[in-house]
């Protein structure tokens, strides 16, 4: 399989992981202002202290362990492994990136405060520019374009 295929599987694992939150938030969204569910205000306090004890960690061991990734890849090692190593990383970086955005979504539906409405797509944000490329695995495992082709 050529690596511009190869590329785009990962995207479209972006993609769907990308997709699936955005389609829960509107869902959530549209359930807190229609009024169809029960909020409960009280859980708000304790449930925003664990989406910032979530939220902070996970954004940054989600690159730290994508770095770890990059230093298994030493410059032995074929293309084909270079990108299996990148696909695994992205991966793990996406889930991670992920993880307080459902939370985020989650308590925003249990308390209806935008609070976390706000934080939920902030790290949205921050998750699109996470968008596996071409371009990013050739800079992060040092791949000459010569090697592409």
């Amino acid at each position: 399989m050529k690596l511009n295929e190869q590329i785009k599987t990962v995207q479209i694992i972006f993609f769907a992981l990308l997709t699936g939150q955005l389609i829960f938030l509107f869902i959530s969204v549209y359930l807190v202002q229609s009024g169809n569910i029960k909020l409960n205000e009280d859980l708000f306090l304790i449930l925003l202290m664990i989406d910032l004890m979530i939220v902070f960690p996970a954004i940054v061991l989600g690159p730290m362990l994508y770095r770890s990734f990059l230093n298994k890849a030493k410059s032995g090692l074929s293309l084909t492994e270079k990108f299996n190593i990148y696909r695994q990383a992205v991966i793990v970086k996406l889930a991670l990136v992920e993880a307080p955005t459902i939370f985020s979504i989650v308590s925003y539906l249990l308390t209806g405060s935008f609070v976390f409405l706000i934080i939920a797509i902030g790290v949205l944000i921050l998750f699109f520019f996470h968008k596996p490329s071409i371009e990013k695995f050739v800079e992060d495992f040092n791949v000459p374009f010569s090697e592409l082709e």
